[in-house]
């Protein structure tokens, strides 16, 4: 066992010289080690090869780790370190790699109890000591944890089940799934990787998983909550590893932090980094930043596609990454099998991302009201606005948004014309849209898009701005590669010429009916709006199919069912109905699918 005393005369040397640096560490309490690391190295405080054993400490040994690189916020995952890890190891001296090969050899433990799929190893005594030992409580909870994530994401979700040690050297005793738990700190666990599987097409590998011992100091009153995340989410890393062990680390860290919370709903940890990634739009979708945590508030782009198609779509991604190609490739392909592309659903996402916060219109996500807000990149109150654009830091990089507000100016005008001029969409496909919120700011609405011509124009006029708060633009940069996408606006306030126009609830004929293929229900949402449920039953009142379920201005729209159900089952031939409910006033209409 590797004591906080076992230190070899590398460490001790390389102690001293990180101890002398100069240099005050003013970011420090708002950074992980990992980014604190990072920005030492950007100062010149630390070399390349001195940053990569700190973050090996900072994972596998973290009492090695000189004081001034402890505290600080701590990491969810150790992952993202160990995959920077080893990419590094080929270019360090002999003596440092063979130092980190050590750190991140299997854990010994005094002792272990079994389950069905899991071997716990854990300490009763010494610096690893188990909590509360002799008290049982927390290493039973452990194992309940851990064959609780292998029911919901192996059984319920889907993941591929991660290779058996069996036949492996140092494999902790036999084929079961090896958990140790450790005295970490600076991050709540990780999952190590060990032997790639050759039997096997994809690109998978067996690993173990090592958790904190205590989960002191975690701000959490009772430990058994973060080892409860961690057990889910670090096992969803050894699901990740069957699946395809070098796949993108973002995506990793976003599909572990979702599960974590399709497992333990209740616990929620995953809501303290969606600040870290709602907080700057216009990041890309896979981008590392905002202090290391960014990657886990991406937790909410599988929230998006989940709470749209259902939880599988997400395991559904990860058995197309077995492809080995990129992994937004893989994504829109996953995607079209939904009946979409990464296009659509990043366009979806941006909108989505507006409704957040006091913003939240129980529309969009289940658990948005408790996010943070998106912020603006821009605010007007005047008009007209000639040539509008971003200022050169807040471009959306690729897969990114950017969202301004034009306040309502009071002047009496009933319409908002927004003009858009993005680049071509065939060099950077794009897209913009229209959120807006009512007047009172109770209550945000999806008001459409803007069509775009083949170079990126098109303009829109709002009408009911004179009952509107303000109407928000979304920006939405679609393309997978190009950084830091220009574009312009105009915008003015007009007479649309429409007064007083009021629209009665109504469900018309659909067409064709009898259908056999698909059928337009065509529907008018009353004068003022409001919260649009258009639903298929049979003829024994049971639902089959939700359409639309979102807020719509007024007017005329439609919806088209293509005779299936919820689960995407063709149906069979007979009589159903169509409902239509606007904030409790409702319609309805029969239907007759042919074969």
């Amino acid at each position: 066992m590797r004591t906080h005393a076992a230190l070899g005369v590398l460490t001790l040397l390389f102690l001293v010289a990180v101890a002398t640096a100069e240099g005050a560490h003013t970011d420090r309490a708002q950074m992980t080690t990992l980014a604190f690391i990072d920005s030492e190295v950007q100062r010149g405080a630390l070399d390349g090869e001195q940053a990569v054993l700190l973050k090996a400490y900072s994972v596998y040994a973290p009492w090695n780790l000189p004081e001034e690189y402890r505290g600080g916020l701590i990491d969810k995952c150790g992952n993202p370190t160990i995959a920077y890890i080893e990419r590094a190891l080929p270019t360090l001296s002999a003596g440092v790699a063979e130092e980190i090969r050590s750190l991140r050899a299997r854990p010994t433990a005094m002792t272990y109890i079994d389950t069905e799929h899991f071997r716990i190893h854990y300490d009763t005594s010494g610096t690893h000591k188990i909590l509360n030992w002799p008290d049982t409580t927390y290493r039973d909870a452990i194992a309940t944890a851990a064959e609780n994530s292998w029911t919901v994401e192996v059984g319920t979700l889907g993941f591929r089940q991660p290779p058996s040690d069996a036949g492996f050297p140092d494999n902790g005793g036999d084929g079961r799934y090896d958990i140790y738990v450790r005295a970490l700190s600076g991050v709540y666990g990780y999952c190590q990787g060990e032997y790639y599987e050759p039997s096997t097409p994809q690109n998978d590998a067996t690993s173990f998983v090592v958790i904190d011992n205590d989960y002191a100091g975690f701000g959490y009153p009772n430990p058994q909550d973060p080892m409860k995340v961690t057990v889910a989410h670090e096992f969803n890393h050894s699901c990740q590893f069957a699946h395809d062990v070098d796949e993108d680390t973002w995506y990793k860290e976003a599909t572990s932090t979702w599960v974590e919370d399709i497992v333990y709903d209740s616990i929620n940890d995953y809501r303290q980094y969606v600040s870290s990634f709602l907080n700057y739009p216009y990041y890309a979708l896979d981008a590392n930043t905002t202090g290391g945590l960014r990657i886990y508030g991406a937790c909410i782009w599988n929230f998006c596609l989940s709470e749209v198609y259902g939880n599988a779509i997400v395991p559904a991604i990860w058995y197309q990454c077995e492809a080995g190609t990129a992994t937004f490739t893989n994504m829109n392909i996953a995607l079209q099998s939904y009946g979409t592309s990464l296009k659509d659903e990043v366009r979806r996402f941006s909108i989505w991302n507006f409704f957040t916060g006091n913003r939240n219109d129980g529309s969009h996500y289940e658990e948005g009201g408790t996010w943070t807000l998106a912020p603006m990149q821009a605010v007007y109150n005047s008009y007209p606005i000639v040539s509008g654009a971003p200022s050169a830091s807040l471009k959306p990089d690729h897969l990114g948004c950017n969202y301004i507000r034009f306040s309502y100016a009071s002047s009496g005008l009933d319409g908002l014309r927004v003009a858009y001029d993005g680049p071509n969409m065939n060099s950077s496909p794009n897209a913009a849209d229209i959120n807006y919120v009512r007047l009172g700011g109770t209550m945000g609405y999806e008001y459409g898009g803007i069509p775009l011509n083949g170079f990126g124009n098109g303009e829109i006029t709002v009408n009911e701005w004179n009952q509107k708060a303000y109407v928000c633009l979304v920006v939405s940069n679609l393309s997978t590669s190009v950084n830091d996408m220009s574009y312009t606006y105009s915008v003015d306030e007009v007479d649309t010429g429409v007064e007083d126009a009021v629209f009665d609830l109504a469900l018309k004929a659909a067409s064709p009916n009898p259908f056999s293929a698909s059928t337009a229900i065509a529907y008018t949402v009353p004068t003022g709006g409001g919260l649009v449920d258009i639903t298929i039953y049979d003829v024994a009142g049971r639902e089959v199919r939700k359409l639309v379920s979102a807020h719509r201005a007024a007017g005329d729209g439609t919806a088209v069912w293509d005779g299936r159900d919820d689960g995407g089952a063709p149906v069979a031939a007979g009589v159903y109905f169509a409902k239509l409910d606007v904030d409790g006033l409702t319609a309805s209409g029969k239907l007759l699918m042919l074969k």
